[in-house]
């Protein structure tokens, strides 16, 4: 007896019928969606694991631009007698911005400790709940020369020994004689 191919089968005893490729043109859409999806799912699980993992990262080591800490002391110098304008802008203006070792808590481009106007007001718009003291808010603006001076420093009419180490509080009224 000789067996013909189509009688034979395939090795699961089903039909060469059931092996036949369908190259119909749909059929040959279909394989190609298929080894796309092949391909492109992976990559797609891969992008969205790096972006998940670099959000994470990011935010776990960058200070969070929330503003969390928002008080306003208030600073009045006299140099040599003469009452001296604290200038608006110190911390904004790049000229009034001498010191950026605090930058990373500042604000919307602005250093943490700052001035909009040339009222002496202080503006403490921090990311990160923190103490700031007054040599800070000196070093930021680089513009009150104190060498060789001697400074009394009052705190809400309280005298004040390191007045660079006081710390801001909201409100507070702070004033500063130099003078030879």
């Amino acid at each position: 007896m000789t067996l013909n191919k189509q009688d034979m089968g395939n090795k699961r005893g089903g039909s060469n019928e059931n092996l036949r490729r369908d190259d119909s043109y749909i059929g040959m859409s279909r394989r190609k969606r298929r080894r796309n999806m092949m391909l492109a799912i992976p990559i797609v699980a891969a992008v969205v694991a790096l972006v998940a993992v670099s959000a994470y990262v990011y935010s776990a080591q960058a200070p969070s631009k929330t503003m969390v800490l928002h008080i306003h002391p208030k600073l009045g110098i006299t140099f040599d007698g003469q009452p001296l304008t604290v200038p608006s802008q110190i911390g904004i203006d790049q000229s009034l911005w001498k010191d950026h070792s605090l930058d990373q808590y500042g604000m919307q481009g602005m250093a943490p400790l700052h001035t909009h106007d040339a009222s002496g007001t202080i503006h403490v718009e921090s990311n990160a709940n923190r103490n700031y003291t007054l040599g800070e808010f000196l070093n930021i603006w680089g513009g009150l020369d104190t060498n060789g001076k001697t400074v009394k420093a009052t705190a809400d009419g309280k005298s004040v020994s390191g007045y660079k180490d006081l710390i801001l509080r909201d409100g507070e009224q702070i004033n500063l004689q130099v003078g030879k």
